[in-house]
């Protein structure tokens, strides 16, 4: 029987080791220029330096950037047209969640992918993550890639807005866009630092930096109670375009017209990572992310379309989705852990509450490993290459975290305006409509209260009450420290008149009696001095006439308000006649 051999191996082809060179810069403007948009060439020979983090003007040659690739399968839109995906952008950002288009529309690839368990490929990534090239004088100069705007005289269109550099290998099949964003400033000291804020807190915080830490900068009116968010007003707010997406979206487009056939893949750092996993997600891109703000949460604010079978607003479950993002438990921004009271991200206003990164996770455990403390000092990238990824033999092991829940103590509902209380009930108003609570309101309060209203219930018929209240008190004639000390007979009758409808006329009288006892020598606190036998109390009903006779005292020399007798023998007697004591109740 003849020996078969044994079948190829499906799709060797996407199996190869590919080097990188820089090959174009690009930068897009954000807030200060929105149209702005630059792009230099690097000649293929031309001298490209880094600088270190540390001494800006120790520069070293940029090392050689070899990435092995390996298959990969990936989940994405079959049309993924610029008028296809604008259309469907347009509509999310408008209803604040994703499209959910049908089966036919989406496709399940095979590509040449990134291999993230290759030490070399993933630091070869890192380095294509870092901004931090520099050309040799003259090998270059910037030219407007569209709007012909003029900001050469301007010193500082540079710090404003998103770079992009531009990686191509020896044959142009496979092209990396390394996406950097301008680092959050500490304090509002410019526009464009107040407009990142406001970015940045709309997208990665749970209600728009409200209901947490004090130094939050508060971009929306949209929390109704402690931990209790109205999403229609937070998609009202989100409608304002995400500079930095949009401005990424541009870049990829012209990225996309100079190398029409190439496999495009995408890296990032920081906030440029949260970036390029959102056009990774967007155009169906493999994408490879370090230190990333994890982007589940904000890159279903988006309205990014999602396949059949998952659920709108949990993309962290979404399978097949190419990308990875590496990173260190040591880093509160990647962990998910920079919005405490005293971290660097609250004391600058930034209110990053979003835990959940999309596709897979791999982390390094440097604080296991090494013993680090979390600090926002091991976030930048030149320290992530140098004290982490090439301290470890290998890359840690990717895994999808489908689990994770973003602002799990947080609830959320929909309204159309009218909202006031909310309320369990799951019957429908006709004021408002929501997924988890009916809010309804009947009319203005007009008692309001400490801990609500103190009105009668709307939904109850109106009711008419009619108080009455006749009190009759003698007037004391012997004040004491804690009240009067004579015998009292107080009458007080009420009637109270409620008419309901159709509910029947109620009546009700009372009268409160005062009880007096025949004590002879009253106490501070409400005690008999009298002996051992109780006070006498009666319980019969003849008219009261209350007197008062004081006895005359033997007394020459009387002290502390005629309590105490100085004589020697002569004795301090004080009588008086208590009349029986009245007690009677009308019902």
């Amino acid at each position: 029987m003849p020996v078969l051999p044994p079948p190829p191996l499906p799709h060797s082809a996407h199996n190869a080791d590919k080097d990188f060179t820089l090959r174009h810069i690009f930068h897009h403007g954000t807030y200060r220029y929105p149209e702005l948009h630059r792009r230099i060439d690097v000649p293929e020979h031309a001298a490209v330096w880094t600088a270190g983090d540390e001494d800006a003007a120790r520069r070293e040659p940029v090392p050689r950037l070899r990435v092995k690739s390996e298959t990969m399968s990936i989940q994405r839109l079959a049309d993924r047209s610029k008028e296809t995906i604008t259309g469907i952008l347009e509509w999310g950002r408008r209803t604040g969640r994703g499209v959910q288009l049908p089966e036919e529309d989406w496709t399940i690839d095979d590509i040449a992918g990134p291999n993230v368990t290759d030490r070399e490929t993933v630091l070869s990534f890192a380095r294509m993550a870092s901004d931090a090239y520099i050309l040799e004088p003259g090998t270059g100069e910037w030219e407007d890639v569209g709007g012909g705007f003029n900001y050469t005289e301007d010193f500082g269109w540079e710090s404003d807005g998103l770079r992009g550099h531009i990686f191509a290998d020896t044959e142009n099949s496979t092209v990396v866009i390394g996406l950097k964003g301008t680092s959050p400033a500490m304090f509002d000291g410019s526009e464009t630092t107040t407009n990142d804020k406001i970015n940045d807190n709309l997208f990665f915080s749970c209600c728009c930096g409200q209901g947490g830490q004090y130094l939050w900068r508060q971009v929306c009116d949209c929390q109704t109670s402690a931990f209790t968010c109205n999403s229609t007003c937070l998609v009202t707010a989100l409608r304002e375009k995400n500079r930095y997406y949009y401005a990424a979206q541009d870049l990829y487009h012209n990225v996309t017209a100079l190398y029409p056939d190439a496999e495009i893949w995408m890296a990032g750092h920081s906030l440029g990572g949260a970036v390029s996993s959102f056009l990774s997600l967007t155009f169906g891109h493999p994408a490879v992310t370090f230190e990333a703000v994890p982007e589940a949460m904000p890159a279903s604010r988006l309205g990014l379309p999602v396949p059949p079978g998952h659920q709108i607003g949990s993309l962290q479950q979404r399978k097949l989705t190419g990308g990875f993002h590496f990173g260190h438990t040591a880093d509160p921004i990647y962990m998910g852990a920079c919005n405490q009271a005293t971290s660097a991200c609250t004391i600058g206003g930034y209110a990053l509450q979003s835990v959940c990164h999309t596709g897979h996770k791999c982390v390094y455990d440097t604080v296991k490993d090494f013993g680090w403390r979390m600090g926002i000092g091991t976030h930048k990238i030149v320290e992530v290459i140098r004290d982490v990824i090439l301290k470890y033999d290998a890359p840690p092991k990717c895994e999808a975290y489908v689990d994770c829940t973003d602002c799990y103590t947080w609830e959320y509902f929909e309204s159309n305006g009218t909202e006031t209380t909310t309320s369990k009930s799951s019957k429908p108003t006709a004021t408002s409509t929501s997924t988890r609570s009916s809010r309804t309101r009947t009319e203005t309060c007009k008692t309001p209260g400490w801990w609500g209203c103190l009105d009668e219930s709307t939904t109850k018929a109106h009711s008419k009450t009619t108080i009455t209240t006749t009190s009759s008190t003698s007037i004391c004639k012997t004040p004491g420290w804690f009240g009067c000390k004579d015998e009292t007979t107080s009458t007080t009758t009420m009637t109270i008149t409620t008419t309901p409808a159709p509910a029947p006329t109620v009546t009700t009288t009372s009268s409160t009696p005062t009880s007096t006892s025949s004590c002879k020598y009253p106490g501070w606190f409400g005690g008999c001095l009298d002996g051992d036998d109780p006070p006498a109390k009666t319980h019969h009903t003849p008219k009261p006439t209350p007197t008062a006779t004081s006895a005359s005292t033997s007394c020459t020399s009387e002290g502390f308000f005629g309590l105490i007798c100085y004589d020697k023998s002569k004795k301090h007697g004080k009588t008086s006649s208590n009349p029986p004591v009245t007690e009677r109740m009308e019902m």
